[in-house]
Parts: C-alpha cells; sequence; structure tokens
C-alpha cells in the first residue's frame, strides 16, 4: 500500500482523475481488504472500512495517516494491463471519519454495470 499518484484508468471521468491525483489518496491491494477488522497497534495507521458496492460483506483494510490525517480516498487497481489498456481500478471517497474506523463509500468501479434481477 502506498500515497502514490494514481495513473490514468482506463474509464475514470476526468473529474475523478483530477481526484485520484491527489497526495492523499492511498493505493491498496485485494490482500489489503479483510473480512474483519484487524488490530492495530502502531500509531501512524487505522483500521478503515469500505463498503463493497454490491451485495457482499463490507471490508476494512489497515491505512496509514499521511501528515496526521486519513487519506480522503483509497484506488484499488485491478486485472491485467496491456500496452494498449491500463488496469481497472475502484476507487473510494472517505465518507465519514468520526468514528476510530473510518467509513469509505465507493464512488467508481470499472467493473460495475448494475444487477440484474428477476
Amino acid at each position: 500500500m502506498s500515497h502514490e499518484h494514481a495513473p490514468e484508468y482506463r474509464s475514470l471521468p476526468v473529474a475523478l482523475l483530477a481526484f485520484t491525483d491527489q497526495p492523499a489518496v492511498q493505493r491498496i491491494t485485494t490482500a489489503d481488504l479483510l473480512a474483519t477488522p484487524p488490530r492495530v497497534t502502531e500509531s501512524g495507521r487505522f483500521v478503515g472500512r469500505v463498503d463493497s458496492g454490491g451485495l457482499g460483506s463490507p471490508r476494512y483494510f489497515v491505512g496509514e495517516y499521511l501528515d496526521g490525517r486519513m487519506p480522503t480516498a483509497l484506488v484499488l487497481e485491478y486485472g491485467a494491463s496491456s500496452a494498449d489498456q491500463t488496469r481497472s481500478a475502484r476507487v473510494w471517497s472517505l465518507a465519514d471519519h468520526r468514528g476510530a474506523s473510518p467509513d469509505y463509500r465507493l464512488i467508481h468501479d470499472d467493473s460495475s454495470r448494475g444487477y440484474v434481477t428477476a
């Protein structure tokens, strides 16, 4: 996990591209998403919660404070990339940080196209 600038993703709207390029964005991997909240004892870290954006349960991650603040957003890249196509991305925005475990709301997912119901 790192606080790097996010690359251009294949279908992020222009407003989200500017948002994910902020220095207060934390990049995470699928391995960083946990089913249960872990115990964190380091002072520079916290446990956050991300909504799944679907029918699954929320996930937890260990976040890193940047200059004493929680990241404004999380970016998770997934899938393969090639010379003509970049990886897909999920982007969460900090929604509520009043408690010890902040909530991040899904604001973009390249793979989400909705659900079909019968």
